[in-house]
């Protein structure tokens, strides 16, 4: 069974693979940005039964948010876990929620705020302020600030 502590550490690693392509999806949003968005959001969205789907997504706020998201759309998703063909895509550790002896959700955040952290360190920002927060109250801090 995996622990939490080695499912911190994987996660971690699986992250880092996929930083450069959201790195490429931050300076696409910069690119694509619209002058009425106010604040920069990314939502780290756990699967409801913790069984370790997740997604990392960009929400803009201000006036109009349908207009402001339509228009990040193709670059708003950072990471996404999915099922394709009976497989995990990228291969994350999938868990029953009955059976473990953690929250998989909390550390899903955890991990990915972190990892937020460094992309947007990395890409010096987009110029607008921001923070990362888990979806549901997930994670042992509900939101961080990005500094633009």
């Amino acid at each position: 069974m995996l622990t939490e502590e080695k499912y911190n550490t994987l996660l971690q690693s699986i992250l880092m693979v996929h930083t450069q392509p959201a790195l490429s999806q931050l300076n696409a949003i910069k690119q694509s940005l619209p002058k009425q968005a106010r604040q920069f959001e990314i939502g780290i969205h756990p699967g409801q039964d913790g069984e370790g789907f997740f997604d990392v997504v960009v929400h803009l706020d201000g006036p109009d948010l349908y207009v402001l998201n339509k228009a990040i759309q193709p670059y708003r998703v950072l990471f996404s876990v999915k099922c394709i063909d009976g497989r995990m895509q990228p291969d994350v550790p999938m868990f029953d929620p009955g059976e473990t002896l953690f929250c998989v959700n909390d550390v899903i955040v955890d991990v990915c705020m972190t990892w937020v952290e460094k992309l947007w360190s990395q890409s010096g920002g987009v110029g607008l302020p921001g923070y990362v927060f888990g979806e549901e109250g997930y994670g042992t801090i509900s939101r961080k600030p990005l500094l633009p």
